[in-house]
């Protein structure tokens, strides 16, 4: 079964804490997070830790993933793009130093953005890039990734409107500038799957009786 990236909360409500056989899976683009349990979802939804600071550093502040089109050369993007991808790569990490049930859906996500990175800096670096085809799909490949962060559950009120006029406006400039086309956007999702163990058949041991 397939839901929408806020429809998991409702659906969960319905699931009890100890009820096994559900299991579910987060897809954000080229990044898919398999093997999620009702533990690590109740750990995201109710998650008081969470580094509210990661959506601006993420996106809010990254001019490259919503500006418009004002960097004519490949060389002009490409520091943006380092910064952000050795951010990811620091970010991951120190998750990964951390046992909280909540980074085995972060760690993916962050890195799978660094990867966004990494891919249109390789494309840049090449001779005589198509600028804006590179970064068009740099965006395209970040976005369900950041639409992830900025509707977390525990988001500062302000950062999230704040992110969504800047995701709006980066949308608008993808379409007008950068050659993208709106279905090429993939809004992330989530997958839910039930899988009920079948009881164990009991052999039943027939005794036949001797022939006189």
């Amino acid at each position: 079964m397939k839901l929408a990236l806020n429809e998991i909360w409702n659906f969960h409500k319905l699931i009890e804490d100890n009820e096994k056989g559900w299991s579910y899976a987060f897809h954000a683009g080229d990044v898919e997070v398999s093997g999620i349990t009702n533990k690590t979802l109740k750990s995201l939804q109710g998650d008081d830790d969470y580094d509210t600071e990661l959506l601006p550093s993420l996106f809010t502040f990254r001019e490259i993933l919503w500006q418009p089109d004002v960097f004519t050369e490949a060389a002009m993007s490409l520091p943006s793009l380092r910064i952000l991808k050795a951010f990811c790569d620091e970010a991951s990490e120190e998750m990964g130093e951390k046992e909280r049930e909540v980074n085995k859906i972060y760690i993916p996500l962050v890195k799978g953005l660094g990867n966004c990175c990494g891919k249109a800096t390789e494309r840049l670096e090449k001779k005589k890039p198509d600028t804006k085809k590179v970064l068009g799909d740099f965006r395209t490949c970040a976005f369900p990734v950041i639409k992830f962060f900025i509707y977390h559950p525990k988001n500062r009120h302000d950062y999230f409107i704040d992110a969504v006029n800047r995701l709006n406006y980066a949308v608008k400039i993808m379409l007008t500038q950068f050659h993208g086309r709106y279905t090429e956007l993939a809004d992330p999702y989530w997958s839910v799957s039930f899988e009920k163990k079948q009881p164990k058949k009991e052999s039943v041991k027939v005794e036949q009786s001797d022939p006189k």
